[in-house]
């Protein structure tokens, strides 16, 4: 695994903003060491998490009137399969790759980024939907998630596999290092009736568009699941990083101190979702946030977790996309992260 700068900040994906240079420069700005590339939803249904992972996927139809990805039933799926299973094995990134009108925050970060050679960030992380959740939210005319659709479902893994690889060649040719995340929320349904998968197909799925990926290229991967799920299921795939949500979920991940021990022991790193992203939460200073950090640190180590490894092996996020919030209040999140970074690298000096 990678050694990564320890404490630093990055971000989840959406934002509220429209002025994609004006977003990444602030993102640039405050966010130094781990700078993400904004989604920017608000531009249009082509910058939502779900389009962004359509395109090079076999018989996917984008619905801009509904707003929805859909599976094409007009099309001729041995066709389909085939053509895009070529591609798959030629590593034809460029067939998998985000156009501008696309993915206007990413052009837009990596265009503001200072020269290589010129300072600025060591990483800079992107994203990407995750298998599973684009497997349940896309669906066919008889409205079943193509999750149930093994033969597509499999495709669809191949497909986000070197979508993510070419996000990380675009971030190497900057002469940074890549981290994506694999944005998983309907994991957080995991075990209800409306994801009947099994924990061990989640892993396989997991794992196999993980590896995949990397055999384009060096890559950083994160799983981020904005909501609660088993933790231990994604711990034991082949990732870097686990991004929860801390502010409301920390109390069921700390339920897994086991798996956290192996994870931690073999490299792993903790995104801690600290500040809220939903309109409604109650507005917290950075004080409070803070302090709520610092006591669920004191619980991990309470439970046998080594508080200064745990630390060195810690990054600071939002509690999920920043979408939902309006532009001041993005910015505010932004800052206030920034400030978390500093008093966590002061603390963690301290030890």
């Amino acid at each position: 695994m990678q050694i990564l700068p320890p404490l630093a900040a990055t971000g989840i994906g959406s934002t509220p903003f429209l002025d994609s240079h004006a977003a990444a420069r602030l993102i640039l700005d405050n966010l130094t060491e781990m700078p993400f590339w904004p989604q920017l939803p608000q531009k249009g249904f082509l910058e939502d998490m779900v389009p962004q992972g359509a395109g090079g996927l076999p018989l996917m139809r984008l619905d801009s009137e509904q707003r929805l990805v859909r599976l094409d039933e007009r099309a001729d799926r041995e066709e389909g399969l085939t053509d895009f299973y070529e591609a798959v094995l030629q590593l034809d990134l460029d067939r998998f790759g985000l156009s501008p009108d696309e993915a206007s925050g990413f052009y837009a970060l990596l265009e503001e980024l200072p020269a290589s050679g010129g300072g600025g960030p060591e990483y800079v992380k992107g994203q990407i939907v995750g298998p599973i959740t684009f497997a349940t939210i896309v669906k066919g005319a008889d409205g079943k998630a193509i999750l149930f659709d093994q033969e597509l479902t499999q495709a669809v893994t191949q497909g986000l596999a070197l979508k993510a690889a070419w996000q990380a060649a675009k971030i190497r040719e900057t002469g940074r290092r890549a981290i994506i995340f694999f944005d998983e929320p309907s994991l957080s349904g995991f075990g209800s009736a409306f994801m009947p998968i099994s924990r061990e197909e989640v892993i396989r799925l997991l794992t196999e568009t993980i590896t995949s990926a990397r055999q384009a290229g060096p890559i950083c991967f994160g799983i981020h699941c904005c909501g609660n799920t088993d933790w231990s299921m994604l711990l034991e795939t082949p990732i870097d990083i686990l991004s929860f949500e801390s502010y409301e979920y920390f109390a069921t991940l700390k339920l897994y101190v086991k798996a956290l021990k192996d994870f931690l022991a073999r490299g792993g790193y903790l995104a801690w979702g600290l500040v809220p992203t939903s309109p409604t939460a109650p507005i917290e200073t950075e004080a409070a946030l803070w302090q709520r950090f610092e006591s669920q640190i004191r619980e991990l180590a309470d439970l046998g977790m080594d508080e200064r490894l745990v630390l060195s092996q810690s990054l600071l996020t939002p509690a999920c996309g920043l979408g939902y919030l309006s532009p001041e209040q993005a910015r505010t999140a932004i800052v206030t992260l920034a400030s978390l970074s500093q008093r966590g690298k002061t603390w963690l000096a301290s030890l």
